[in-house]
């Protein structure tokens, strides 16, 4: 079967398989139970956990293939310290967001004029990022003095914009739309766990009601987004 057609049809059982398999809680009761079955069954679940990780890496794939013709680049081969670690992130990620940074890593990474950027560390912080954190970051990014009156300014450095003062918190607090369900105090706790999540990975300082973008944070966020032309 073409394996672009697998990641289109991957049931729903496949991903409740993924977490099954992820625990396999074969205790002593259900080994007796199961029998001479046991190793069986485990790798049934094993190879369904294949199957989503597979079609997730072959999205990533297609998702990158689709970067690299916007951007008109040839891309390059990429460190196998790189490719590796970054194949088996994205093969887990089940939020398209998150994936989709996945991918412009990945492109970034092949990129004659980018390839530099990428670091291996940037692969362990994006595999810890959850979308609430991503969120977080890119507001603390691209919040300009205009819209939120904050004290905030930006400057160019090597083609990029990079905040170089604090943002108020209470203008992310403004900006960070609730999940459905959360009031206002579990969307507050849930964004300044984030910040503290951000800080702690370098990505942000975060002191006196202000955050602020650290140059790791910047580095991150640009080879996280598509290169372009």
């Amino acid at each position: 079967m073409d394996p672009i057609e697998i990641t289109k049809d991957l049931p729903e059982a496949v991903i409740i398989a993924k977490v099954a398999a992820a625990s396999l809680p074969f205790t002593g009761n259900v080994k007796r139970m199961l029998g001479p079955a046991a190793d069986e069954v485990a790798e049934m679940w094993r190879d369904q956990l294949r199957v989503y990780r597979y079609g997730r890496q072959v999205q990533l794939l297609e998702k990158f293939d689709r970067i690299v013709n916007e951007a008109g680049f040839t891309p390059q081969a990429v460190p196998p310290k790189i490719l590796f670690p970054l194949l088996e992130g994205a093969s887990f990620e089940e939020d398209e967001g998150l994936h989709d940074m996945w991918s412009a890593l990945l492109a970034n990474a092949s990129s004659p004029d980018h390839a530099d950027k990428v670091r291996p560390g940037f692969i362990a912080i994006l595999k810890q990022m959850s979308p609430a954190e991503v969120k977080a970051l890119k507001l603390i990014a691209n919040i300009t003095d205009e819209a939120s009156h904050c004290r905030a300014v930006e400057l160019h450095s090597n083609g990029q914009l990079v905040r170089t003062h604090p943002i108020r918190t209470y203008c992310l607090e403004k900006r960070f739309d609730p999940l459905p369900g959360d009031n206002a105090i579990s969307n507050y706790r849930r964004l300044h766990i984030s910040l503290q999540i951000l800080a702690a990975a370098g990505l942000i300082e975060v002191g006196d009601g202000n955050a602020t973008l650290m140059p790791l944070g910047d580095s991150f966020l640009c080879v996280c987004c598509p290169p372009r032309r």
